[in-house]
């Protein structure tokens, strides 16, 4: 799989990112969810009930007498209200909502940032161990060869049989180091599959350009979650203020319902007290106003909860610029390392030349006789540490690259 192929499969599979996205969709609903405090509220209520023990007295609780009461009772309301004004709770609940849908978004594009990261940092620690190891099965086929000519040469006479012993001893820890590199494989092959949301049994193997990028590239700071999610947090923290502030105006409604009842036990008793017989009926009647709310407690809570909200909004403005200064140092410092690595490259590159001069004449030289074996192993250790210097240095100018692009937010 390409990189590519490896985010579009993140974005879907991967359980870090699937997360993300489920609290984006959570978080707009709960905008839906603030909106609806714009909506009239509408209460039903329906009840049928039992009326007995009925008796009425005198005011000094003297000569009770039992009334028979109509026993079924049934009751009937339904009620509108609307608020009209709430001091901008609600216009300011809808956008603290709005900012956490936002900031939810911000959270899911950097845990996929997070993963794409560590899908390409993985992957080219793939790329540099099978570089690795390309490198290494080219000395163990070289080793091989001059054990083969070293055994002709101790036939005739002209090696010693400890110089072949300690060349066997370098053949079996190059392989021995071949298999190390073959288990890191397999482990990191194992490692991209989790990040790519694949079953560990599936193997992974990445496919990356390892042409250099340019060196002049661009990087900014103004894409980084880091900062866009601050900035977000300060806007949250002054919807919080101006919903604390809201708490010293009263709440303004206006309302209307209307209520069955049947029947109506004050009714039916007077009617009985007054000489007109028992008024079994069923009443019905409607209400419409505005009403005026207000707790009178806000006079001495409100205050302090203000003060709470204003020391969260200073948290915040300085929060952000904390976050402006992190990621503007964090991305220097990876600049400074890009270019870097460049130097690295160069500098391995002549080291690997030197090394590969080295060694021709060393082995030139130990087969007229001038030198020694150990003088042959060590220069055969050195052009083989090059070797994989150089191959690691390439591939950092690339791991370098992509730490740019993830401390920027562009993988």
């Amino acid at each position: 799989m390409t990189l590519q192929e490896m985010f579009a499969a993140a974005d879907s599979l991967n359980a870090t990112v699937r997360a993300a996205d489920f609290g984006v969709q959570e978080a707009e609903a709960g905008v839906q969810v603030a909106r609806s405090a714009f909506l009239p509220s509408l209460q039903a209520s329906a009840s049928v009930s039992w009326i007995g023990l009925g008796y009425s007295m005198d005011r000094n609780f003297k000569n009770a007498v039992n009334e028979q009461l109509p026993n079924l009772g049934t009751n009937v309301a339904l009620q509108a209200s609307q608020v009209v004004f709430a001091g901008g709770a609600i216009k300011n609940g809808v956008k603290a909502a709005e900012i956490g849908s936002q900031l939810a978004s911000v959270q899911a594009r950097s845990n996929r940032n997070e993963v794409r990261y560590l899908i390409a940092g993985t992957s080219l620690e793939v790329i540099k161990l099978q570089g690795q190891l390309k490198v290494l099965q080219a000395n163990i086929d070289l080793t091989a060869k001059v054990l083969d000519q070293m055994s002709v040469r101790y036939e005739e006479g002209t090696v010693l049989k400890s110089d072949i012993s300690r060349y066997e001893l370098l053949l079996k820890n190059l392989e021995f180091v071949k298999v190390q590199i073959e288990s890191a494989m397999e482990i990191m092959s194992s490692k991209l599959s989790m990040a790519v949301g694949l079953p560990q049994s599936e193997k992974v193997t990445p496919v990356v350009d390892i042409s250099l990028p340019q060196r002049s590239a661009v990087f900014s700071i103004d894409n980084s979650p880091a900062i866009i999610g601050a900035g977000l947090a300060e806007n949250l923290s002054e919807a919080k203020l101006a919903i604390a502030k809201a708490e010293r105006y009263p709440g303004i409604a206006l309302f209307a319902g209307d209520t069955f009842n049947g029947p109506d036990v004050t009714t039916f008793i007077a009617g009985k007290m007054a000489g007109y017989g028992r008024l079994d009926k069923n009443f019905n009647f409607a209400t419409v106003g505005i009403g005026i709310t207000y707790n009178l407690d806000n006079l001495y809570k409100t205050g302090r909860k203000i003060r709470q909200s204003r020391a969260a909004l200073s948290r915040s403005h300085a929060e952000l610029d904390a976050a402006r200064q992190g990621v503007s140092l964090a991305l220097e410092a990876a600049r400074t390392e890009y270019d870097n690595s460049f130097v690295q490259m160069d500098i391995c590159g002549k080291a690997l030349e030197l090394a590969e001069t080295t060694y021709r004449q060393v082995s030139d030289r130990y087969d007229s006789g001038l030198a020694t074996i150990t003088d042959l192993l060590d220069a055969s250790s050195s052009k083989l540490d090059s070797e994989i210097a150089a191959v690691n240095a390439r591939i950092d100018v690339l791991a370098a690259y992509y730490k740019l692009q993830y401390i920027s937010a562009t993988l």
